[in-house]
């Protein structure tokens, strides 16, 4: 899915922290917003999946105007620096969450999280709760759970951050293999230039909101 940002402002208050931004995210493509922090990366992903409202300008999904869409009728996946993985479920139970929320039929379900343990390789951890699993492997919940849904687009914030050296490397290949994979757009926030290079097939680099 291709997603566009026509003349993009966003102000808090007095103040304008992005101002006119263009910019196209191309189907399929990997995109990294590369910058260092407070120039506007995370605003502007927030912009995207429809936590922050947009003032000026618009938001397009394959060409259809998602401006004022709400974020849970956009078909995005976010996946955040936090991991945001619910402490009393199972691994299974978080990737499921999204299609249980849905009331979807339970073998179709289970068959999926199985679709999706396999893509990231945590077949076998299922049964576990994410207070048992390493950074890395919660990391690889949270985004099958981002993807679980089938989303026209995947968004990366700071995905890496909390994980020390080995890890990162480890999960910025596991990251792009799944990316590559499914074909499906993404945008990765980063302030690390090796990421960004590592990871993304471009890179927008942002200062001061532009």
């Amino acid at each position: 899915m291709e997603i566009v940002l026509e003349n993009f402002t966003k102000r808090f208050g007095d103040l304008t922290v992005i101002e006119n931004m263009n910019l196209k995210i191309k189907e399929g493509e990997m995109l990294a917003l590369l910058g260092p922090s407070g120039c506007g990366k995370s605003t502007t992903l927030f912009a995207i999946c429809g936590i922050h409202r947009v003032d000026e300008g618009r938001v397009l999904f394959g060409g259809q105007d998602v401006t004022r869409v709400p974020t849970q009728q956009r078909n995005i996946g976010v996946v955040f620096q936090s991991y945001a993985l619910y402490p009393h479920m199972t691994v299974a139970q978080n990737i499921a969450f999204p299609l249980t929320v849905r009331h979807e039929d339970k073998q179709t379900i289970k068959k999926k999280v199985g679709e999706m343990a396999e893509l990231v390789h945590i077949e076998e951890l299922l049964g576990r709760r994410p207070e048992q699993l390493s950074g890395g492997q919660q990391q690889r919940v949270a985004l099958a759970r981002a993807l679980i849904r089938k989303p026209g687009a995947l968004l990366l914030d700071e995905p890496l951050a909390n994980l020390d050296a080995k890890l990162r490397l480890e999960m910025r290949s596991e990251i792009r293999r799944v990316q590559l994979e499914t074909g499906i757009s993404a945008v990765l926030v980063t302030h690390d230039q090796v990421e960004a290079m590592s990871m993304s097939d471009r890179i927008a680099i942002m200062k001061d909101g532009k």
